[in-house]
């Protein structure tokens, strides 16, 4: 095969590439919004490790994110998906989205006002709320 054949596969290829990579990504975003619709931020600006708290219920809870999902651990419950914890019985409560900024949380260790007052204190970074 001569020079130029070989750079026109070469591009041919980065081009194919690139092409399918962009469709992926568009597919994978799209699933995200298709499943969590108006919480695609929460889902996006949270990460592994943080502490979700509904101020409708007074519930609180870790993140536990995957590249797909958000799964919420509680003091009753293993797991619970995003989108059920924000919409109880249809109706959307408010939850906010808060990172330690030392240490990590103990969910065994602490009830809802001693989180209110640590959240108070800034021991806890406001990321986002719905």
């Amino acid at each position: 095969m001569n020079k130029a054949l070989k750079y026109g596969l070469l591009i041919f290829g980065i081009v194919i590439i690139t092409v399918v990579g962009f469709i992926g990504f568009g597919l994978y975003s799209m699933e995200i919004e298709d499943h969590y619709g108006d919480l695609k931020e929460l889902y996006y600006d949270s990460e592994n490790g943080d502490l979700i708290v509904n101020k409708t219920t007074s519930e609180f809870g870790i993140i536990e994110k995957n590249w797909k999902r958000i799964n919420i651990k509680t003091q009753q419950k293993d797991s619970t998906d995003l989108y059920n914890w924000v919409y109880r019985s249809g109706i959307e409560t408010k939850s906010e989205i808060y990172r330690a900024k030392n240490e990590e949380i103990e969910l065994n260790k602490i009830t809802y006002s001693e989180l209110e007052k640590r959240i108070e204190n800034s021991d806890f970074k406001l990321i986002i709320k719905n």
